[in-house]
């Protein structure tokens, strides 16, 4: 696997919403999360319901897609990730022990909050970066295509 240039990683350092698409019989539908970056398996962290329609949605279809970005009102200030992958419910204690010390690690006032655990396994990243230039683009995949 190729490391995940600086510039991806720096970006999921400095946000912590994430939108998250999925799709289900409904059609497609859109969910936002904090979320914690893995390093260890190039993935998303996020908690939340198992009776939410996202929640039910990945259960049926694990493949998702969605972005981490800002809302800058300049154009020339776009920075945004865009990410596909897919995601699951953390049901092993030893993982979910592991990557909720991460979440907690970022977000300390989650530590007594009871929440399932998901984690979004990224296949491929793509940031738009217009502070660089005008339609910068960086890429990354898991696997080469």
């Amino acid at each position: 696997m190729q490391p995940v240039p600086s510039a991806i990683l720096a970006l999921l350092a400095d946000h912590h919403v994430l939108t998250l698409s999925v799709q289900d019989a409904q059609g497609p539908w859109a969910s936002s999360a904090f979320f914690v970056y893995d390093p260890r398996e190039v993935a998303l962290v996020f908690l939340g319901s198992l009776d939410t329609r996202h929640a039910r949605a990945i259960r049926a279809d694990p493949r998702v897609a969605g972005c981490v970005a800002g809302q800058p009102r300049d154009i020339s200030q776009i920075l945004g990730l865009q990410f596909s992958g897919r995601a699951r419910l953390v049901e092993d204690q030893d993982e979910q022990a592991r990557i909720l010390a991460l979440y907690h690690d970022r977000f300390p006032e989650t530590r007594s909050v009871s929440s399932p655990v998901w984690v979004a396994t990224l296949d491929v990243m793509k940031l738009t970066d217009n502070r660089v230039k005008f339609g910068s683009k960086t890429h990354w995949r898991r696997a080469e295509p």
